[in-house]
């Protein structure tokens, strides 16, 4: 049987700098989720549509930036409870973007960038955190109280009733949740220990920013593969593993080196290999500078000649024709627009 295809979504901050005129700097610390305070059913809302119509079959929530710590540095500050309400509508907006499809068919997937990428000035291309978020139990804290904004809590909790209607509704809207642009190794370890006992389908996906395939830690895939995928200290396996926010040009190098490392880890064990995630950026050569929030111009030479939805399309043709994955999940990450996707939907479409 053929390896399934989905579509995943673009750049939704990129996209809503370029084509709706919004304006992100040191004043709005939670990026697109700024957005959930000031317009959340009007840019949003149509940005996200766009990528729907355009044919993504998986829309991601504006939450990457979101954090309780996010919410209390914008304005005169936003209390927890209000954030997590706020970070509950945009899952309930990603919803919405389907449903001008005829058939309202469509999975939403909570988007939850690394501890990193709710810093100021965000720092998971570096993963130069803070010492008070180095460790693994730390991480986990972290990253299971932002998931506890959307998961329904046990008996005995301080949930409201309408709180906890609510996060039941949400939670069951939601077909996965996306653990992005991860830099560190520890914090791998940090998000499957979060989402143990969760009961929902996960993806966890790297940066590679440098030349090199490494983290910005510096492991190595190896050490990336099995800080994903080892069967160790009862903590929950994703669902599927990948690279995100990374230029398109190393993408397949990284596939074939964690295909590489996943048959070493799983043996003869064909049915446990997860499904593979890859939504790189869209960029055509330039950088992302993280102090001053812009895409700068990088070297001469660094633009490519093929455009990105052919070379993406060819990546995943030559991964799918290998057989090695459950499923591949593929979009775009910075500066993908729905024109991109729509144009990568017609490739996948066009599959023998």
């Amino acid at each position: 049987m053929p390896t399934p295809i989905l579509l995943l979504d673009g750049g939704l901050g990129t996209t809503l700098a370029y084509q709706h005129g919004c304006i992100f700097s040191e004043s709005t610390p939670l990026w697109s989720s700024h957005l959930l305070l000031s317009d959340p059913d009007s840019a949003l809302l149509k940005t996200q549509t766009a990528f729907a119509d355009a044919g993504a079959d998986v829309i991601l929530s504006a939450t990457y930036q979101a954090s309780y710590e996010g919410f209390a540095r914008t304005g005169d500050g936003v209390g927890e409870r209000e954030a997590g309400r706020l970070m509950r509508r945009s899952v309930k907006i990603a919803r919405a973007s389907f449903k001008q499809k005829e058939s309202d068919k469509g999975t939403v997937a909570l988007s939850l960038g690394a501890y990193g990428a709710t810093m100021v000035p965000s720092q998971e291309y570096s993963g130069k955190y803070d010492e008070s978020h180095m460790s693994v139990e730390a991480l986990r804290a972290w990253h299971v109280k932002r998931l506890q904004a959307f998961v329904p809590v046990p008996a005995g909790r301080s949930d409201s009733l309408e709180e906890e209607e609510e996060k039941i509704r949400v939670w069951g809207d939601l077909g996965y949740v996306a653990f992005e642009t991860v830099p560190l190794l520890q914090e791998i370890e940090a998000v499957r220990a979060a989402m143990t006992g969760m009961k929902r389908d996960f993806w966890v996906s790297c940066v590679f920013p440098g030349e090199e395939n490494k983290l910005p830690d510096g492991s190595c895939i190896r050490d990336v593969v099995r800080a994903m995928l080892e069967r160790q200290k009862g903590l929950a396996v994703p669902w599927g593993i990948g690279v995100n926010c990374t230029k398109v040009g190393k993408v397949e190098g990284l596939i074939l080196e964690f295909e590489k490392e996943v048959q070493l880890l799983m043996g003869g064990r064909e049915a446990e290999w997860p499904s593979l995630v890859i939504y790189p950026d869209g960029t055509d050569g330039e950088i992302y500078n993280t102090v001053t929030k812009e895409w700068v111009k990088g070297p001469a030479g660094r633009e490519s000649e093929t455009a990105w939805d052919e070379t993406i399309f060819g990546i995943v043709e030559r991964a799918r024709e290998r057989g090695r994955w459950r499923s591949i999940l593929v979009g775009g990450c910075c500066k993908t627009t729905p024109k991109d996707i729509e144009r990568l939907r017609r490739r996948i479409d066009g599959f023998s």
